[in-house]
């Protein structure tokens, strides 16, 4: 149990005060994620709410524009209001330019609505956050290693990860270095938006997996965490309706707020020592944008667990394996054959008889994002 209490004081302090400035009352999830059986029990039916993907998203969000005068000589127009204008012609720069030589005519491309220069933008702005992230590793590291701390207990792992963090460096460092300060997480946040507003995968997911937040700052956000929890059930409904089968374990981790390092805990204390050590971590753990937007809901967690069965790749079946048999002691038999009815009619309706994209690499967009973890 003192082990726990270790546990528990950590994520109080470092995890929980921030993500819960994040309003944890859920989003209608969209609606048509879920189709209707002709008949079902009024107790376990499972609403599936889907607003509307051309919902209006106004002007909540305000991204920092790059400290560059070009770059920010337009001013940012909302995706549902931006086109590329009749006939217009983007000559992009060279692939090989640094981003600080290139910035300024993607973002004037990006902006005028040429999905070409977002798509471009949103990877190289990946990039050269992981190039900031790893340079920031770095530095960390080899001052823990200069540490007393750090000369007793550095050793073989930590050389390894110093190495690791240093090539990355080294790789990125020529299309990287000396980016202005606006070339940062806002205008990643603005170009994953609108890529995913023009219906690219990746921008959907990234937007609603790895959204470009950092979360120890949400009150300097606040205008981001507004479009993210208007927009994320929408997008991410909209990629699953693209066949993606990392959207439907998006929404089968969303909808179940499981805390992995509860397992294997209840054995070591008495029935009620255990139900308020689950109460702590339950206020207390850190939880993902997405969860804290859908909020919990394990009938439908159920539903994307069996879906995932089906669609998902390996490693994300291997997830909805062990919800599944984690859920299945939480919910009645006519819930679960409930749930496995609508998952049923969800594979119908999105992936019967089409291909499925390719993964999108979501652990590369995490390792750019430095206050979002999984």
């Amino acid at each position: 149990m003192k082990r726990i209490l270790i546990v528990v004081v950590a994520l109080l302090l470092a995890g929980g005060g921030a993500l819960l400035l994040m309003s944890r009352t859920p989003t209608a999830a969209p609606e048509a994620s879920m189709p209707q059986p002709a008949s079902r029990p009024a107790a376990v039916g499972s609403a599936m709410a889907r607003e509307s993907a051309g919902a209006d998203i106004g002007t909540a969000e305000r991204a920092e524009r790059p400290a560059t005068a070009s770059a920010t000589s337009a001013p940012e127009a909302t995706p549902a209001t931006t086109a590329a204008a009749p006939g217009a012609v983007y000559e992009l720069p060279a692939d090989d330019l640094p981003l600080r030589d290139s910035a300024a005519a993607l973002i004037e491309a990006h902006r005028a609505g040429h999905l070409p220069a977002t798509k471009r933008l949103m990877k190289e702005l990946t990039d050269c956050q992981r190039h900031r992230t790893a340079s920031l590793r770095m530095d960390m590291m080899i001052a823990f290693e200069e540490s007393p701390r750090g000369q007793r207990h550095g050793g073989e792992r930590l050389q390894e990860a110093m190495a690791s963090a240093a090539e990355l460096v080294a790789e990125l460092a020529e299309r990287c270095e000396r980016l202005p300060d606006g070339l940062d997480e806002a205008l990643l946040f603005e170009v994953q938006r609108r890529a995913a507003d023009a219906g690219d995968l990746a921008g959907q997911l990234g937007f609603v997996m790895v959204p470009a937040l950092s979360l120890n700052k949400a009150l300097q956000q606040l205008d981001r965490l507004a479009v993210y929890k208007e927009q994320a059930p929408q997008y991410l409904q909209r990629a699953l309706e693209q066949g993606s089968g990392q959207a439907v374990a998006g929404f089968m981790e969303g909808y179940e707020h499981y805390f992995e390092g509860w397992r294997g805990r209840a054995a070591q204390g008495t029935a009620m020592q255990t139900q308020a050590m689950r109460k702590m971590l339950d206020a207390a753990r850190p939880q993902t944008p997405l969860q804290q937007v859908l909020g919990e809901d394990l009938l439908k967690a159920y539903t994307y667990a069996t879906l995932c069965k089906r669609t998902c790749n390996g490693t994300d079946q291997a997830r909805a394996e062990a919800a599944l048999g984690r859920l299945r002691v939480a919910l009645e038999p006519d819930q679960r054959r409930q749930a496995e009815d609508d998952a049923a009619a969800l594979y119908d309706a999105h992936f019967h008889a089409r291909a499925q994209p390719e993964d999108i690499d979501l652990e590369l967009m995490r390792d750019s994002i430095m206050g979002f973890r999984r």
